[in-house]
């Protein structure tokens, strides 16, 4: 059974993986990207969870918890590897491309988990693509990934030198 993680300070809420982070930086397309230092599926993103935060107030948890605690968060690796980029601030404050390498994952549990959630708000939710993000670019915490239709437009297989 997979212990509930809690909603962060962010509002989200992150499923952490006990796999290894990669241990050495990657390059692509001559730019470095630098190995994650723990590796999480994101679960609920800031902006879905704000929404959740605003609905629930201080029934988040008690809310949100029972569906979580009631399913099976087994992660599925695929090794299906991608780079996402996208326009963005990076770290330092300077506009430019930011990006990451991530991996697609399975989760099963997430379908059912978000329409627990869209019961809850009244709507249906559009699942976000399951991924844990290996390496970074311009961007340390990851660009986001919303939902499927930005992962179409931003991702791209990896060089065969990568």
């Amino acid at each position: 059974m997979t212990m509930w993680p809690g909603w962060s300070n962010e509002n989200t809420l992150v499923l952490p993986l006990d796999d290894a982070p990669p241990g050495a930086p990657l390059d692509v397309d001559g730019r470095r990207f630098e190995p994650k230092d723990e590796l999480h599926v994101t679960l609920v993103g800031p902006k879905l969870g704000a929404e959740l935060q605003r609905v629930l107030g201080a029934r988040l948890d008690a809310a949100t918890r029972p569906a979580f605690d009631a399913l099976d968060w087994s992660v599925e690796r695929s090794g299906e590897r991608l780079l996402v980029e996208k326009p963005g601030t990076t770290d330092d404050g300077a506009r430019g491309t930011v990006a990451s390498v991530i991996e697609l994952v399975e989760i099963p549990a997430l379908d059912f988990y978000y329409r627990w959630l869209g019961d809850l708000l009244g709507r249906q939710l559009a699942v976000p693509p399951a991924h844990v993000t290996l390496y970074t670019h311009g961007k340390a915490r990851g660009i986001g990934i919303p939902a499927a239709r930005h992962l179409r437009s931003w991702g791209r297989g990896l060089p065969a030198s990568a």
